[in-house]
């Protein structure tokens, strides 16, 4: 009986406990104080009693925030002032407020910080730092006192802690509007905007703008009185001669972007989107989710949804992707976000070839011409011998179809079968000319993975009664740098073959000067097989050779006479100069070193792959944005960690220099 009173009497007490709030619960909010609410003219009057004539009003207000900032530096402060047991308690300055004061100095700078002091009172002058500070310290006290921000009364008495302060009654009232001030129209002559938004069509919406929400946000909109263009902060839209509707001009400065019916946001909350996305391989829904358990308080009723998500992806993507490119998206007036997407990939995409990497080139991706191989004496001669592999080891004997073949080109010592790329290179630069020739390297690979499609062609006028799973598109073939710049892709239905291969190839490189020296591939036998078989080796013998990746080739050199002749992705005879390079280790000792990452494109799948739940349940519109858009990031970023590299080695050899020289220059450290 004793034991049921006390476990009802529990239940009571931990039911009063949730009822108000005095249990603690992970997902409150902590409770704060209103800020400040003083007069301005009490403030005013301490500000031109204690500070000096030269005061600015950025500094004033960077002293303010300081101190409504920091509530818990305030509480040490008046405790430790209330336990000194001074009858003048409240003007003795303590360590923690002369901490507030250096860092307050630091932030300010010593021109703004000098504004602080009364010439004729304070003489900072004749002052050394630490009195200097002291003086700070007791004048960011006082005005402590004046905004109310004392945990203890006159007395001495405790009231209760500070709280942190709220900002919410010093939030700026946000207007979005055309960040233009003038038609951009050539024959308008910069005509000034007129509002085109009366009052009471006035849109109010929810502005994301970086983790804080604004509620009731108006949305107001510019007209030109001459050509009649409406102007809003994130498109331009204008009547185009001969077509019904009217134009969307996308801007790609745009200062907030559109995302729903009522909901606006920065391009800081949409870059965040798009960079959640590629670093944490996320869906529009693990966003959606994070975003709201993250940013929204319990007072908060607005939710951010997942297409929101998806349409800030979007429109932060196409111009990104617009920009660099040095284009707008111009699209139709009010047409859906699905189109939006499928029209942007088609005026953007450039049928899946990234933008960025077409003037690419590094040292990892393209190397110097060399007539003649580097060589270690005493190493192995065998033509199927691969770099990393056959140093040490006897070649594995070729036993595959045409064996007698094999041998009798062996004792015939048959230079043609050797791999002699090298030697034919039209599409290197002109030695006579002066120009450095340069070797070129692709490195090409697929991965399974796309979206469903439609296998009926809609077209055929077939009728079909039962329908089965739509079809999957079998893989999405990139091809690469070595260095890991994305240089394309394509999607491949039903197979990986020589055929598509080809034509893929032939679409990004159309041209005998565009094409590279070395294509990798790990069916580069069964592909030159094909190009052979259909006549079309002229097209590539002058200016490019097909290899395997080392692992292909180790497997298949025994067995396939093509692959081990011509497809050695770096042979150890010598053939291929510009497939092999002579490095030195640590301890001064000669080895050879492949000239290039045969192994980049399946490195670049092996990072893709962690979208493929996500791609896969895609639309074939969304699936092609998005991959692209994925791999447009993905070349910015290599692009960028090469620039950082590049400058980070500079900066070393600037400092290495300087040394030797015996030079003391002094650097800020890098953070």
């Amino acid at each position: 009986m004793r034991l049921s009173l006390l476990f009802n009497l529990g239940l009571i007490v931990l039911t009063i406990c949730f009822t108000f709030g005095l249990l603690p619960c992970a997902a409150a909010m902590p409770i704060e104080d209103q800020f400040p609410s003083i007069l301005f003219s009490d403030f005013a009057e301490f500000i031109s009693e204690n500070y000096g004539s030269e005061v600015t009003l950025s500094t004033v207000l960077l002293i303010l925030f300081s101190l409504t900032s920091n509530p818990d530096l305030l509480n040490l402060h008046a405790k430790q002032q209330v336990a000194g047991g001074s009858r003048k308690w409240s003007e003795s300055i303590t360590g923690w407020m002369t901490a507030l004061a250096r860092a307050i100095s630091a932030r300010l700078g010593d021109e703004a910080t000098s504004s602080l002091f009364l010439p004729e009172i304070d003489v900072p002058g004749n002052k050394s730092n630490s009195e200097k500070t002291t003086i700070l310290a007791k004048k960011f006290n006082k005005l402590s006192i004046v905004l109310k921000l004392r945990p203890y009364n006159k007395s001495g008495v405790l009231k209760r802690k500070l709280r942190p302060i709220s900002n919410a009654l010093i939030q700026p009232a946000l207007v979005i509007c055309p960040s233009t001030m003038q038609c951009s129209t050539a024959t308008c002559n910069g005509c000034a905007l007129g509002q085109n938004t009366c009052e009471r069509d006035t849109s109010e919406v929810t502005l994301l703008k970086g983790s804080e929400c604004f509620s009731h946000v108006p949305v107001l909109s510019g007209v030109c009185s001459r050509c009649h263009s409406i102007f809003y902060a994130d498109h331009e839209s204008y009547k185009e001669p001969g077509f019904t509707g009217r134009m969307s001009f996308y801007l790609n400065n745009a200062k907030y972007l559109k995302v729903g019916q009522k909901v606006w946001v920065d391009r800081v909350v949409s870059n965040a989107i798009v960079n959640a996305t590629y670093s944490f391989h996320a869906s529009t829904a693990a966003i959606t989710e994070f975003w709201n358990e993250s940013f929204n308080t319990q007072q908060s009723v607005f939710q951010i949804t997942r297409r929101h998500i998806w349409k800030a992806f979007v429109l932060e993507m196409s111009r990104q992707m617009a920009k660099h490119s040095g284009t707008n998206l111009i699209l139709e007036d009010g047409i859906s976000i699905d189109t939006v997407t499928s029209k942007a990939f088609e005026e953007l995409g450039q049928s899946g070839i990234i933008d960025a990497a077409r003037t690419h080139s590094c040292s990892e991706c393209t190397h110097e011409y060399k007539n003649v191989a580097d060589t270690i004496p005493r190493q192995a001669t065998d033509p199927a011998g691969v770099v990393g592999v056959d140093e040490n080891s006897a070649v594995p004997e070729y036993s595959g179809p045409g064996i007698e073949q094999h041998h009798h080109a062996q004792d015939d010592d048959d230079d043609d079968d050797a791999m002699d790329v090298d030697s034919t290179s039209s599409n290197l630069g002109n030695s006579d000319s002066g120009e450095v020739e340069l070797v070129k390297m692709v490195v090409m690979d697929g991965i399974v993975m796309g979206p469903r499609h439609c296998a009926i062609d809609e077209n055929s006028g077939t009728s079909y009664k039962n329908y089965f799973s739509a079809p999957r598109f079998y893989c999405v073939e990139t091809l690469c740098a070595p260095c890991g710049v994305v240089i394309a892709w394509k999607k491949f239905a039903k197979s990986e073959s020589p055929t598509k291969i080809v034509k893929f190839l032939e679409e990004v490189y159309p041209t005998p000067e565009s094409k590279p020296s070395y294509v990798c591939i790990d069916k580069a036998c069964v592909v030159l097989r094909h190009i052979v078989k259909q006549g079309d080796w002229p097209k590539w013998e002058d200016t490019t050779r097909f290899i395997v990746d080392s692992y292909h080739y180790i497997n298949h050199r025994t067995t396939d006479y093509i692959c081990r002749t011509w497809c050695n992705p770096a042979p150890l005879n010598g053939s291929a100069p510009n497939l092999v390079t002579v490095e030195q280790d640590n301890s001064g000792n000669f080895y050879y070193k492949r000239a290039f990452n045969t192994q980049a494109c399946e490195q670049l799948n092996a990072w893709l792959g962690g979208f493929q739940t996500v791609l896969n349940k895609m639309s074939v519109s969304n699936f092609d944005f998005t991959i692209h858009a994925l791999l447009f990031l993905h070349t910015q970023w290599v692009i960028a960690k090469q620039q950082k590299k590049k400058q980070r080695n500079v900066e070393e050899s600037s400092d290495d220099s300087d040394d030797e020289a015996g030079v003391d220059i002094e650097r800020d450290d890098e953070v």
